[in-house]
C-alpha cells in the first residue's frame, strides 16, 4: 500500500489532543483538594488551549478564507455546527424548574452566547466575521490589543462590585467577556497576523524559545499576583491572562515550524477531527460519570479515555456526521 500524502504539520494535530486533555482537565476541575496546584493549572497553564485553538482558525483563515464566497461558506459552516451542537446540548441547559425571571436570563444568554463550552463556537463565528472585515485596516492590531485588554478589566470587575447588587450577576456573567469581540477576534488576529506575515519561516527557533521562556515566566508570575493580590477574598475560574498573547504565538509558531513526519501511512487531519470531536462531546461524558462519584483522577482518565472512544466513533462515520464537527 503506498504511503498517504501528507503535507499537513504533524506536530500541531498531535499537539491538539494534548490541549484537549488539558481542556478536559478544566472542566473536570482536575486538583480539586490542591487550590495552589489547581489555581496553577486549571486557571492558569491549560488556559493555553483555547487562545491556541482560536490562533490555528485565525491563520488557516487567512490562507483559505480569501472572498466573498469562501467567507459565506465558512460562516454558514460555524453557525451550523453552533446551531447543531447548540440543540444537542438543549437538555443541559434548559431550565429545569420552570421559566422564572432569572432562569430566563439565564437560558437566553446560553442560547446566544452558546451553552457552557460552546461558547467557543460562537465567538469563533463571531471573531471571524470582525476578522474578516478587518484583517487589513491598519489599526487592527492596536484595536484587538484594546478588545482584549476590555475583556481582561471585565474579567476582574466584579471583585470590585459589591456582591449583594444586580451588577456584580451581570459581571458575573461569562459571556460579558467570554466572546467573539473580546476573545475570540483579537486571538483569531494574532493567528492571521502570523499567516499574513509569514511569521512561520522568518521568527528563528532561537527567537521562540526565548520568546515562549520569557513569556512562562511572566505567565507563572501573573498567575502569583492574581492568586495573592486579586483572589483575596473570591476567586473564580478566568480566561483572559495577558502573558499568553506572547506565550501562545511563540508556541503555535514554534510547533508549525517543525517538519518531522511522524506518519507516514496515516494522515494526521484525523487527530485533529478526533480533538475536535472529543472537545464537543466531552460534556456529556463528564455529566454521566459523575453520577458514580469517582475519585476526580479516575473521573479524567475515564472521561478522557471515553470521549476519544467516541470521537473515534463519530470520525468513522464523519462523512454522513458532517454537521458536527
Amino acid at each position: 500500500m503506498p504511503p498517504v500524502t501528507n503535507n499537513r504539520n504533524q506536530i500541531t494535530d498531535i499537539f491538539r489532543l494534548i490541549l484537549i486533555s488539558m481542556v478536559v482537565a478544566i472542566h473536570v476541575d482536575v486538583f480539586p483538594t490542591f487550590s495552589s496546584l489547581n489555581f496553577f493549572t486549571v486557571d492558569g497553564y491549560f488556559r493555553m488551549a483555547v487562545p491556541i485553538f482560536f490562533i490555528i482558525n485565525g491563520y488557516f483563515f487567512q490562507y483559505y478564507v480569501t472572498d466573498k464566497a469562501q467567507f459565506r461558506k465558512w460562516l454558514y459552516r460555524a453557525v451550523l455546527l453552533f446551531v447543531v451542537w447548540q440543540i444537542i446540548y438543549l437538555p443541559m441547559y434548559l431550565p429545569r424548574d420552570g421559566f422564572t425571571a432569572q432562569h430566563t436570563a439565564v437560558f437566553i444568554s446560553e442560547l446566544l452566547f452558546g451553552y457552557h463550552h460552546l461558547w467557543y463556537i460562537a465567538a469563533m463565528a463571531t471573531g471571524g466575521i470582525f476578522l474578516y472585515y478587518l484583517k487589513d485596516a491598519k489599526f487592527t492590531l492596536l484595536l484587538c490589543i484594546a478588545l482584549f485588554m476590555t475583556g481582561w478589566f471585565l474579567q476582574y470587575a466584579r471583585l470590585f462590585i459589591h456582591t449583594d447588587g444586580m451588577l456584580f450577576k451581570v459581571f458575573s456573567q461569562y459571556w460579558i467577556f467570554r466572546n467573539g469581540l473580546f476573545f475570540g477576534f483579537p486571538m483569531m488576529y494574532i493567528g492571521a497576523c502570523i499567516a499574513k506575515n509569514d511569521l512561520i519561516e522568518r521568527v528563528s527557533k532561537t527567537a521562540c524559545y526565548y520568546f515562549l521562556a520569557l513569556s512562562l515566566l511572566c505567565l507563572s508570575l501573573e498567575l502569583w499576583l492574581t492568586k495573592n493580590y486579586l483572589f483575596t477574598q473570591m476567586s473564580y475560574h478566568i480566561d483572559f491572562i495577558v502573558s499568553l498573547l506572547v506565550f501562545c504565538p511563540s508556541l503555535f509558531i514554534l510547533l508549525m515550524k517543525s517538519d518531522r513526519v511522524y506518519f507516514t501511512h496515516f494522515n494526521s487531519k484525523s487527530l485533529a477531527l478526533i480533538a475536535s470531536a472529543v472537545y464537543f462531546i466531552h460534556p456529556y461524558v463528564i455529566y454521566f460519570i459523575e453520577s458514580y462519584h469517582f475519585t476526580v483522577a479516575l473521573s479524567y482518565v475515564l472521561t478522557l479515555t471515553i470521549s476519544l472512544l467516541v470521537a473515534s466513533v463519530l470520525f468513522y462515520f464523519r462523512k454522513k456526521l458532517f454537521f458536527i464537527f
